[in-house]
Formats: structure tokens, C-alpha cells, sequence
């Protein structure tokens, strides 16, 4: 995403640029545009992180899980995060959906990307391997592989290390065409993850030695970066619950082995496995939504908290001059209760009014132009929502939970359902899910019947 423009919005066009879903990247666009929501939203996953990382001592090192849901802020805050600590560690941020096949990642495939990006860093740091650590292991991955460097050389484009600029090491030629077909057909990545598990010990014991050779040669050149190697490895909450519960419960072990820092974002669906995720991670560190209601556990329809819809508010009067943009102030309004909290869901809605207006001709955002923005985002809902669903998100809606099973892991990964937290953990319908007549006749038949 290119840089945020400095100044509040004062045009359709330039509210519509400005209220891009993507998260704040920059330290400059998060100076400019971040809000701080403590006040309306539990922040300690965020602040414990921080403490977490600011307890351990140099080749102390950790892993830790991120979760909320998708486009709640995770990202912008794990950017914050990033830039914060970068006195103090070499942070290495990777996007998994970038680098990974998200829809069915294994944990090999993690590990590879991993010591890619470092080999890559200290390449770029002009530090080495120590010379027999890599022999070593480029020798037994090339073996397993059957890869030679003749076959990895011929799979680099003729270009790429001229438009790079520099000379790519071997073991990031080696790694990269293995990420390759991993992320290729089936047969192909198949045939690559069998080879891996014939000596996964290996595997990770190389890596890690690999890893603390990186270290050593890191705080020699650097002594700043005296913590060595934080990874931050985001959009992994992207990987479906099933896909989830195989690397966060059946595998939770082998992420937790690699010798270095790493902070991995998850899908809120795993927590709610029965598998109970803190037997084998330390608590999660869970980001809710911003509450914006007034929680009555007894109480169907919620009343709206005001504080809460000022501060959803807020992230657009952050960007964009409400007055010069919106037909009225409580046009923002409207849109702070149809975003449920949801960060991404309130930027999606209001680009959408940005881009209806301006198509329609109009100066400025009118209510017609929001309906209009909600609808299409409840159309979209009503497409991916299976009629049989309807009868337990009404349960949600008149319970305020949500099932520890398939049907609700897949509910909050979907977005259908949102978590909330404070004093009280509760569940409650996405409002734009809400409006769908399906659901409502859900509601009806499950309170007539009870």
C-alpha cells in the first residue's frame, strides 16, 4: 500500500483512497493515522506482547500467538510493534499469504520460509554462514530433494540477480524453487513434504543451528540488535479452522522449537477449539472487537454504547473531513453500528459510500448512498451463508455464544459472528449478517419455539 496522504480528505475521491481496508504500514502513516482504543476495546494482548518481548534477555527467545479476527487491527498494531522494537531486534515481517499456500500449510513450510528470510537478511547485512553449517545442510537438502545446484540454478530467472542487483546465495535459490513447488501442484508439493519427513529431525536441528550461527554473526556487526531475530509472521489468521487447528494444536511444539523470537497471528477460531489452545501455547494474546453495545446477557437487540460508537467514528474522522464528505455527522453514525466494531468492516462500508456517492453524482455521501454500501456488503454475506446456518447464528444472537465446534469455529472465521471482551467474554451476530431476512426468520421461529 503507498503512503497515506497527509491531510484529512476534503473529496469523494480522496476519502475513498484514504479509507483504503489495508492496514497502516508506515511509521509515518501510523503517526498520522492511528487511533489509540483502549478505552472501548481490551488492549493487554497488545501491551503484553511488548512486556514479553522487553522481559527476555539476549538468545532468550519466545513464541507467541496473535489472534482476533481478520481486519480488527492486528496488523497495523503488529506494524507498531515492529517499529517500536527495531533498536533492539532485527525484525524480519513476513506475510504468509505471500509465501505460503495458506489453504494448506504445514509446518515445514514454515520452517523453510523462515530461514529464507533470515539467509536473505544476512546477505543483505553482508554476514555469512558459518561455511560448514551451510555445506552441511544445503549437502543433506540437496540430497533429500535430489536437487543439484545445475537443476536450482536453471529454475532462477535469467534475470533475477541483475534486477536484484546483487548475486542470491545459493541456499535462497535453493529454498525459494523448494517454496516453489510447495506452493505448486499437488503431486509436487506431495512429493516435497515426503522427503522433508524422512529426517524432520534434521531438518530443525539444522535450521537451528543455522539460526544461532545467524545470531552470533548479527550481534558481532551489530550489537544493537542484542536480542538477535524477531520474526513476525502475520496473515497467518488468513489459514482456514481446520488447516489452524493443524498447526496451532497438532503441531504447536514444533513452531514453538525454532531458536529465535517469533510473534504468529492465528484465526480467533482456534481458540475456541476443544483441544483447549493454552496446553500448548501460552495464552493466547486475543485482540476483540471495539464494543460498541451495551452487553445485556437477557436482551436480544442491544442498545448501542455511545462511547464505543464515537471511537469506531473516530477512525474515520481521522482520515477524512466528515462535514465536506458526509451529507450529515450522523451519516457516520450509521456507519460505526453497521461496522460492529470491525475495523476492516467500517473501511469497506465507508470506501463503498465514497465510490456509490461519487458515482451517483453527488457531492457528498447521502443515507441512501450508506444503505446502499451495507446492502452490498449483506448481499455478499447472504451469498457465502448456507440456509442450515441460520438457526445457530440465531442461537448466538439470543445466547451471546457461540458453539465450541466446527459449525462455530467456521461462524467466527467467516465473520458472521464477532467476539467481544472487558468484564464479560460474549458473542454477538455481525450487524450486517443481522439484517438478512433468512436470519431474521431464524430469530423469529427460535424465540416463538424456544
Amino acid at each position: 500500500m503507498s503512503s497515506l496522504p497527509p491531510n484529512r480528505a476534503n473529496t469523494l475521491k480522496a476519502a475513498f483512497r484514504v479509507c483504503d481496508v489495508a492496514p497502516l504500514v508506515t511509521s509515518r502513516d501510523i503517526e498520522r493515522y492511528y487511533v489509540n482504543l483502549s478505552k472501548v476495546r481490551k488492549t493487554e494482548a497488545i501491551k503484553k506482547i511488548k512486556t514479553r518481548l522487553d522481559f527476555l534477555e539476549p538468545a532468550e527467545f519466545c513464541s507467541l500467538l496473535f489472534t482476533g479476527h481478520r481486519g480488527c487491527g492486528k496488523s497495523t498494531e503488529l506494524r507498531k510493534i515492529q517499529h517500536e522494537w527495531e533498536s533492539q531486534y532485527k525484525v524480519i515481517y513476513i506475510e504468509a499469504d505471500a509465501e505460503l499456500d495458506i489453504l494448506d500449510a504445514e509446518y515445514t513450510d514454515l520452517y523453510l520460509v523462515i530461514i529464507k528470510k533470515v539467509a536473505d537478511v544476512l546477505y543483505t547485512s553482508e554476514l555469512n554462514f558459518d561455511r560448514k553449517l551451510l555445506n552441511n545442510f544445503e549437502s543433506w537438502f540437496k540430497e533429500i530433494t535430489q536437487e543439484t545446484e545445475q537443476t536450482v540454478e536453471r529454475s532462477v530467472s535469467i534475470g533475477a540477480e541483475g534486477e536484484a542487483g546483487i548475486k542470491i546465495p545459493f541456499i535462497s535459490k535453493l529454498l525459494g524453487k523448494i517454496q516453489a513447488q510447495i506452493k505448486g501442484g499437488d503431486k509436487q508439493r506431495k512429493t516435497v513434504r515426503q522427503n522433508l519427513q524422512k529426517d524432520i529431525g534434521r531438518l530443525q536441528a539444522d535450521i537451528n543451528l543455522l539460526l544461532d550461527d545467524a545470531f552470533v554473526k548479527l550481534k558481532s556487526k551489530y550489537p544493537e540488535y542484542e536480542k538477535g531475530f524477531l520474526i513476525i509472521f502475520d496473515n497467518l489468521d488468513r489459514v482456514p479452522p481446520n488447516v489452524a487447528k493443524h498447526l496451532f494444536c497438532d503441531y504447536s511444539f514444533q513452531l514453538q522449537s525454532l531458536h529465535c523470537t517469533i510473534i504468529y497471528t492465528a484465526p480467533i477460531s482456534i481458540v475456541y477449539s476443544e483441544n483447549n489452545l493454552s496446553n500448548f501455547f501460552d495464552t493466547p494474546n486475543i485482540v476483540p472487537m471495539v464494543n460498541i453495545y451495551e452487553f445485556e446477557q437477557d436482551k436480544n437487540e442491544l442498545d448501542y454504547n455511545d462511547e464505543g460508537i464515537t471511537a469506531i467514528a473516530s477512525l474515520i474522522e481521522q482520515r477524512v473531513e466528515v462535514d465536506a464528505v458526509f451529507e450529515s455527522r450522523q451519516l457516520l453514525v450509521d456507519l460505526a453500528k453497521a461496522s460492529g466494531g470491525h475495523i476492516r468492516q467500517l473501511m469497506q462500508i465507508a470506501s463503498q459510500a465514497f465510490l456509490t456517492a461519487a458515482t451517483r453524482e453527488h457531492q457528498k455521501v447521502t443515507a441512501d448512498d450508506i444503505i446502499y454500501s451495507i446492502k452490498q456488503e449483506q448481499f455478499n454475506f447472504e451469498r457465502s451463508i448456507p440456509t442450515e446456518y441460520y438457526s445457530a447464528l440465531a442461537a448466538v444472537y439470543i445466547n451471546k455464544d457461540v458453539s465450541k465446534d466446527e459449525i462455530g469455529r467456521l461462524m467466527l472465521f467467516s465473520l458472521w459472528v464477532f467476539e467481544y471482551n472487558g468484564k464479560n467474554r460474549w458473542n454477538y451476530v455481525n450487524p450486517v449478517v443481522r439484517q438478512i431476512h433468512a436470519f431474521q426468520e431464524a430469530v423469529k421461529s427460535a424465540t416463538s419455539n424456544p
